[in-house]
């Protein structure tokens, strides 16, 4: 990917939008654009045609996106140990940024606490471990919440409740969710420097997604609303990550690669060096990506 190619692609397909598709946009392509920025980054990336779609929940009856994913964590992860002050996650490197177009959402729920018989149910967790929180904070919300379409409920493309309005109203989409377990798991003792609102890009429906990052145990935990099943983030392989969120902060991801094996006069270096990609090499091409990608957002 050139980093010099990118922005002027991205400006150029933004501007080719027209009013009536930016209203025909889904849910998936509000989040992230109409195909945003972002798609044509991707596609540039993998070498695939564009093919953008809602986003379809599956069934947490059905086992959901990791139905071979269990509650144990016996073997240890290939993945690199876990960072305490940032979301590494999903093999990638987060990178901190000041602000990010999706600030005003998360802004209007990120301080939100929950009340009522949610917050007395999370509260009484809280003499139980981490992983037995976790669990009955993701299956309270998944069994109290339909999935419904921001369109459909609110007749917007994208809103962003918190975890009060979202339990009462008994109907969410994906951040919902999220939003709400976070909110939740406050509520039953976790910190805020653990608990993450992830923005990913789902690889297998080509759609936009939003989930739940826990730091627990010594892992970092996946929360989806597509299933009952708590999975550990090293081995979820679909989703990419574009943008996190915790109490305060906001991160961008890139990707770790190993320059492979030179020759140095005739000395061989074996060893990997691990560099971040071009485009999210340093905090002047950061800033640079970030500006490509807000082109496509729906703000």
């Amino acid at each position: 990917m050139k980093r010099t190619a990118l922005a002027p692609l991205a400006i150029a397909f933004a501007l080719a939008l027209s009013p009536s598709a930016a209203l025909a946009q889904s849910k998936a392509e509000a989040i992230l654009g109409a195909p945003s920025a972002l798609s044509l980054l991707l596609a540039q990336q993998n070498g695939t045609p564009l093919a953008p779609a809602a986003y379809q929940p599956p069934s947490p009856s059905s086992g959901g996106l990791f139905s071979n994913a269990v509650l144990s964590y016996s073997r240890p992860s290939a993945a690199s140990p876990i960072a305490y002050d940032r979301p590494n996650i999903f093999g990638t490197v987060a990178l901190a940024i000041s602000h990010s177009p999706l600030d005003s959402r998360w802004h209007k729920v990120e301080r939100a606490r929950v009340s009522g018989a949610p917050a007395a149910f999370a509260s009484g967790l809280r003499g139980r471990d981490a992983l037995a929180r976790l669990d009955a904070v993701n299956r309270y919300v998944n069994a109290r919440v339909t999935f419904t379409d921001d369109r459909r409920q609110y007749r917007s493309a994208d809103h962003w409740s918190s975890a009060g309005e979202t339990l009462r109203r008994g109907r969410g989409d994906c951040e919902d969710y999220a939003i709400a377990k976070l909110q939740m798991l406050r509520s039953a003792g976790f910190a805020d420097r653990d608990l993450y609102l992830v923005i990913v890009k789902d690889l297998v429906r080509r759609a936009d997604h939003a989930v739940l990052v826990v730091r627990a145990e010594g892992h970092m935990l996946l929360l989806d609303n597509g299933t009952d099943r708590i999975a550990d983030a090293a081995n979820a392989q679909d989703y990419r990550p574009v943008l996190s969120f915790n109490a305060g902060h906001v991160w961008t991801h890139g990707y770790q690669r190993s320059q492979p094996p030179v020759t140095i006069a005739q000395a061989p270096i074996s060893t990997p060096v691990p560099i971040i990609v071009a485009s999210l090499d340093d905090q002047r091409s950061r800033n640079a990506s970030l500006r490509a990608l807000s082109t496509g957002f729906n703000r």
